[in-house]
Order: structure tokens, then C-alpha cells, then sequence
């Protein structure tokens, strides 16, 4: 119908500019059902329910009257609506990362017992990632599989808000009306987009682009109905859980807006719980309760720590670069909240390592590469092996690689296999002179400031 067609039309036609300009009203913001926050009242939002038990509740105690006709329900459970309104005890939040950090602990291995705490305050984050500009991807992966990346993301699955199963490369059409809904994304195998479908790879590539930032859009075309068609934005702004076997899955640009954490394989004398769904979601469900109810009671506390210059102060003490303090913020933001007097120092050392120039961790890995094949010389001045029995030698300390990898950087080194006789007869084999080795050690040394 043309806007001249009805009276309403009609009458808005015949207004002047002025009368136009002092009849206009700013549209009002539209917000997600499951998380929002208004900035100009200072209320974090959670939806609740669904269809006609669909409500909101807010941080001031308000419940309110929505609509949500998704097939499924929040995850946010009466019985907690309930405790948050009754104004008893208050969440403490050392208490909170502590449960956290056990419920990960419980079930994952990682070398690095900084990112038990990492992974539990960006997992609490994801209960008030709309208060910041910013919130950073997850992205694990690791040189081998079986390396836990999987398991993480089963854990994080039942720890963070609303979020879902790892998803096996879906589409991007799957991944936009999630991200739309507020929840957080879990997206596991990336390498089979880049090796099975680029063109999906490059549109979840581009969705990455804006799923970061606050406000973030993607474009979609939609039915106007008649045969018309019309540009819709989606919103893509939500926290998302990314895994890979390659690094390289995903961008440069991507990886410079998530904290990028290589997976190892778990020693076989480690033991963690093993995995199962009912029962790990059945064990997380009081902590996931008390994690809705500590984002409701400090989302306003959060909103000014986060928005001080105090908090300005401190992250620009770090010196890190723009990418990476716009990912950080939050974090320490969070982790300043919470109370707990153990959090700062191993999140700030965290931070300043893993924003480190990629190119400086590389020189670092083929620094330690050649000191650790250095061992092997024997005392004709070279170290005598096959590639295997020399990956085996990298992998007893602690350095992963495999034999593919480790055969062209040795070629790139300028060395090349010949035969030679060996304790179990002639084969080829690599001679690596020790002059070299140093040489390689040398050049990959830390660089002097200029």
C-alpha cells in the first residue's frame, strides 16, 4: 500500500518540514529477549521462559511480560528468578571463580594453570558481555588432535550463558540467527569449512568481522512479501568458543580479536572426569544459577568499573596494542568485581604474554627447537637421527611437532638427509652440525631494541 492510500498518509503529506522535524520521536532501541542492557537506565536484562510463560527480568527486580516463541526455552530457571527477587544472601564472587575454576579443572587439562582463570572470568563475562565495546573470542588449537579442544568447549557449553553444544561447522545462516538470539556461540572443527567449503569459510570470516564489537550487524536480504525483498541486520554481537586443528583456520584478523591458547595432549597419568552430558549439566546447574544471579546483583558495580579511568589507567599500563586492550578490558574488569585478590597478577602476566608479536612466539618455538636438538650432538659435532626418533626427542620436553613440520624446517635450515649407518643399520638420516644449530639458535634470539 502507498503511504498516499490511507488517511494517516495523507496527513502526514500535508505536514511542513518544521511540523515534520517537531513530530519526530527517536525510535526506540530493540533488545534481545535473552540478555540486554540499557545503558541510559543502567539495567541488565534476562529473559526467562518461553511462548506464553515468556518474561524479562532485570537487575532492579522487575519482571515484566514478553514474547518468545523460539522453540526453546531460556535457560535462566524460575526457582532463580525467584531467589534474586527475594533480596536474600548476596553471591559472593571469590566463591563464584572458585567454583568455576573447579568445574574446569575437574574435566580439562592444560599446561598452563593461568587459563583455568582465564577461561572462568571470559565465562563469567558472558553473563554481561553487553556492558562492554568489546568481548574477545575463545579460540583453542592445537598441532595434534585429541589434544582436549572438544572437551573444553563441552565444559564451556554448560558454563557460559545460553550457550550451545559445540557445532561442527553449521552454516552460516545457523550461526547468524544463533548469534542474533544473544547466545553464546560454540563453533568446533573450523578447519572443515576452509578444506571442504571456502565460500563458507570467507562468510563465517566476514560474520567474525563484526561479532566482537558491540553493535556489530550482518546484512541479509529478507521477503517483503509480493515478491519484494528488503536488507535486514541481524545483530552478530555475543561471545563465541572457537576450535581448530590449524591455527591458520582462522584470519589474521579474527585470531587479533580472540585469546589464541594451544591445546596439548593429556599425559595418560593425568586423570579428569570423564564426560557426560546429563550428568555435567545436572553438576553445572546450581553454579549457572548463581552466575545469573551474580550478573544481575554487580551489573551495575561492573558497568562503572568498567567505564573508569581507573580501569583505563590500568590496562594502558600494560601497553598493549589497541586489539588487545579492547579484549582484556572486560576481563580485568570482571575480575576486579569479583573480589578475589588472586585474580589480578596471573590475568595481567596472561594478557602481556599472549599479546606478544605472533612472529616473536615463532622465533621463540625455532629457538627452543634448535637448543633442544643441540642435546643430541654427539662428539663427532653433529646430531645423528631419523626425523622420528628426533620428533620423539622434542616431544619427551614438552615440544610438539610433527614429523612433516619438522622435515621442512630442517631442509628450510639447509640440511638434507643421506645415508648413514645407524644402531639399527644403514638409513637415511639427517647429520646436524652443531655450528649450525648454535647459528639457527643465534638468529632467533630475542630482538634488541632499535
Amino acid at each position: 500500500m502507498r503511504s498516499g492510500d490511507d488517511k494517516s498518509g495523507e496527513k502526514r503529506n500535508r505536514l511542513s518540514a518544521a511540523q515534520r522535524l517537531a513530530a519526530m520521536k527517536p525510535r526506540a532501541p530493540k533488545y534481545r529477549f535473552l540478555i540486554a542492557w540499557d545503558s541510559r537506565k543502567n539495567l541488565l536484562r534476562f529473559g526467562c521462559g518461553s511462548g506464553d510463560y515468556a518474561l524479562t527480568i532485570d537487575s532492579n527486580g522487575k519482571l515484566e511480560k514478553e514474547i518468545w516463541t523460539n522453540d526453546s526455552a531460556a535457560k535462566l530457571r524460575s526457582e532463580c528468578v525467584k531467589r534474586f527477587k527475594s533480596n536474600g544472601a548476596k553471591v559472593e564472587g571469590p566463591g563464584l571463580l572458585t567454583r568455576s575454576e573447579k568445574f574446569l579443572r575437574s574435566y580439562v587439562h592444560v599446561r598452563d594453570e593461568r587459563l583455568y582463570l582465564l577461561w572462568a572470568v571470559w565465562g563469567i563475562g558472558t553473563y554481561l558481555y553487553p556492558l562492554f565495546s568489546h568481548y574477545g573470542y575463545m579460540f583453542v588449537h592445537s598441532r595434534f588432535p585429541r589434544s582436549g579442544k572438544t572437551r573444553l568447549e563441552e565444559i564451556l557449553s554448560h558454563l557460559c550463558f545460553e550457550a550451545t553444544v559445540p557445532l561442527n561447522s553449521p552454516t552460516i545462516p545457523t550461526i547468524r540467527e544463533t548469534a542474533a538470539e544473544g547466545r553464546t556461540v560454540i563453533l568446533d572443527t573450523l578447519e572443515r569449512w576452509k578444506g571442504k567449503n571456502p565460500e563458507a569459510h570467507c562468510a563465517a570470516m566476514e560474520l567474525l568481522d563484526a561479532g566482537f564489537r558491540n553493535g556489530g550487524t550482518v546484512a541479509k536480504m529478507v521477503s517483503a512479501g509480493d515478491g519484494n525483498w528488503k536488507k535486514e541486520h541481524f545483530p552478530v554481537y555475543a561471545p563465541y568458543v572457537l576450535a581448530a586443528i590449524d591455527r591458520e583456520s582462522l584470519t589474521d584478523t579474527a585470531r587479533d580479536r580472540s585469546f589464541v591458547i594451544e591445546m596439548h595432549r593429556k599425559p595418560i597419568t593425568i586423570k579428569k572426569q570423564k564426560y557426560n552430558f546429563d550428568r555435567c549439566e545436572q553438576e553445572c546447574e546450581p553454579l549457572r544459577d548463581d552466575l545469573y544471579r551474580w550478573a544481575l546483583e554487580n551489573a551495575a558495580l561492573l558497568a562503572a568499573t568498567y567505564e573508569s579511568a581507573e580501569m583505563e589507567a590500568a590496562v594502558d599500563a600494560l601497553e598493549l596494542n589497541d586489539r588487545a586492550a579492547d579484549i582484556w578490558k572486560p576481563l580485568l574488569a570482571v575480575a576486579r568485581v569479583l573480589g578475589s585478590a588472586e585474580v589480578w597478577q596471573p590475568l595481567i602476566s596472561l594478557a602481556i604474554e599472549m599479546s606478544r608479536d605472533p612472529e616473536s612466539e615463532e622465533r621463540e618455538r625455532v629457538r627452543a627447537i634448535a637448543q633442544l636438538l643441540r642435546k643430541l650432538v654427539n662428539g663427532s659435532g653433529a646430531a645423528v637421527g631419523i626425523t622420528s626418533d628426533f620428533v620423539s626427542h622434542l616431544l619427551t620436553h614438552g615440544l610438539e611437532i610433527t614429523e612433516r613440520d619438522l622435515h621442512d624446517m630442517l631442509s628450510q635450515w639447509g640440511f638434507s638427509q643421506e645415508s648413514v649407518r645407524l644402531a639399527q643399520g644403514p638409513r637415511r638420516a639427517w647429520e646436524l652440525q652443531d655450528a649450525r644449530l648454535a647459528e639457527i639458535e643465534r638468529e632467533n634470539g630475542p630482538i634488541s631494541p632499535s
